[in-house]
């Protein structure tokens, strides 16, 4: 623990006096090592955080030349990170917090990671790299292009965009002029390199001396001239697939038979390019319905394991639940961009994808859905798709795998909100790797929940062990067995769970 002086400025960020400054920063190196924000780097320091410093922290840039002013932090929101060829990854700037904070920063800094685990740091001054968050970082030959940014509000030059190139070699930044219908300033969007070299910017917020809107447009630059354009939605010279077929083929839809090939244009297409439901929507200007607005229950929350604790977990719950949009599958636009699904690799080099999910969060809040479909990657690129009817392929999250001859088996636990009459079941399928065709198991699963996790099967001989959840402690370890080549699941039995099972315990 230090309070002295030097710590204190050692500890915190400031302007380079090149392009670039190479600096070594014990303290700022261990920030990173730690994950610490600034708060905890002034714990180790011990440097108290007094009413006067956070009455200071919402003035505007000035703050952070300020002493003392904001300690340094590694925890930052629009912060881009860029692997390169060689190993090494270069991180750009970023901001920590908000003005509220007392260590609110907006860094103008490169980090650069090496393979080995080495990591340098480079300053600049604030002339060449001004203060640069919620930007894009777009990597073309040796250069990266850093497009946009929200910055400190005094310092922002509404009406221009804010361009800037890397050299991945040198480090040197240099402003760029560019001319033409650019976006504005510009943050939080999302950037596209075409061929021939351009980049394409979509999405995000412009701010304006008066107020912020979203950016419902496109534009895109031309790294030759470094000229600004307006592109229109639903440009098939970036994304092969009409407004008209896209408003017609963007819905999930569930198969009328066993293996049926899906030949629709948008979901290869969607597949090929692994693009997600907002990307898409932003190609063809189909704005999504705005997330509902989650509003706290009232009251303070009572003292822990209380039944008024309880009462108050299900009101958030609830008021969760009504920050939702409710969506149906006409709603939802599909995409092969999921959580949770599993991935699997024949012997032959194709790659399966089976089901996996879209979550009702985050950027893609507007598309959730719980996928019953296999989507193939060949080894020469190609793609297909297989979808199935629910009763035969069920919403479930698969978590196991079995591979015996050419039928690939696979194991989950059903999607409870969409199969509530089979939710505390197993359930198994076999998958034939050359027609795509769909087994069920012969006879229901026991009513047993099964503690699904990757790796949590053993294997013996033809048969495929799971192991049942334990409520309590006391209770017997158990296991269920699928017979790969009766389709047919046993009764629950006794079974050693493997070494490093998952916890066990209901979930409710």
């Amino acid at each position: 623990m230090s309070d002295s002086r030097d710590d204190l400025l050692a500890a915190q960020p400031r302007y380079g006096t090149a392009n670039p400054e190479p600096v070594e920063n014990e303290l700022w190196d261990l920030a990173i090592s730690e994950n610490w924000s600034g708060y905890a780097l002034r714990q180790h320091l011990g440097v108290d955080d007094t009413d006067e410093h956070r009455r200071h922290a919402a003035t505007p840039s000035t703050w952070r030349e300020a002493t003392p002013g904001p300690l340094w932090s590694w925890r930052r929101f629009g912060r881009t990170s860029t692997a390169l060829g060689d190993g090494r990854v270069i991180h750009v700037a970023g901001e920590h917090e908000d003005h509220y904070d007392s260590d609110f920063c907006i860094y103008n800094d490169v980090v650069v990671d090496y393979a080995g685990g080495r990591r340098e740091f480079f300053l600049y001054p604030k002339d060449v790299f001004p203060p640069t968050d919620f930007h894009t970082a777009t990597l073309v030959g040796r250069d990266l292009f850093l497009i946009g940014s929200l910055g400190y509000h005094d310092l922002r030059r509404h009406g221009d965009t804010q361009v800037l190139k890397l050299d991945t070699r040198s480090l040197r930044i240099e402003r760029i002029a560019t001319r033409g219908e650019g976006p504005g300033w510009i943050s939080c969007h999302q950037a596209e390199l075409l061929d021939p070299p351009t980049i394409l910017i979509v999405g995000g917020e412009v701010v304006t001396a008066d107020d912020a809107q979203p950016n419902g447009l496109v534009f895109a630059l031309d790294l030759a001239t470094m000229t600004w354009r307006r592109r229109e939605h639903g440009d098939t010279a970036v994304f092969p697939v009409t407004e008209a077929v896209y408003r017609g083929a963007k819905n999930p839809r569930f198969g009328a038979g066993d293996s049926e090939r899906s030949n629709n244009p948008f979901w290869l297409a969607m597949a090929q390019r692994r693009w997600p439901p907002s990307r898409a929507r932003l190609h063809f200007g189909d704005t999504a319905p705005p997330k509902p607005a989650f509003v706290m229950p009232e009251g303070e929350m009572p003292a822990p394991f209380t039944a008024a604790a309880h009462r108050w977990a299900m009101h958030y719950e609830e008021a969760r639940e009504r920050a939702k949009l409710v969506r149906t599958i006409d709603d939802v636009v599909w995409t092969a961009v999921r959580e949770h699904a599993l991935h699997f690799t024949l012997p032959d080099g194709r790659t399966l994808m089976i089901g996996g999910e879209v979550a009702d969060d985050g950027d893609e809040y507007a598309d959730p859905w719980v996928y019953n479909d296999v989507v193939v990657q060949h080894p020469g690129g190609a793609i297909d798709i297989l979808t199935y009817p629910l009763e035969l392929f069920p919403h479930a999250r698969w978590e196991v795998t079995a591979l015996m001859g050419a039928h690939l088996f696979i194991f989950g636990e059903p999607d409870r909100k969409r199969h509530p009459e089979r939710s505390r079941r197993p359930v198994a399928l076999r998958l034939d790797t050359a027609t795509y065709a769909v087994s069920a198991a012969r006879e229901p699963a026991p009513a047993v929940r099964v503690n699904f996790y990757r790796g949590c099967e053993t294997r013996d001989g033809t048969r495929v062990i799971l192991p049942v959840i334990r409520r309590t402690d006391a209770d017997p370890e158990l296991g269920v067995a699928f017979e790969l080549e009766a389709l047919i699941w046993s009764e629950p039995f006794p079974h050693p769970h493997p070494e490093g099972t998952a916890s066990d315990g209901d979930d409710g």
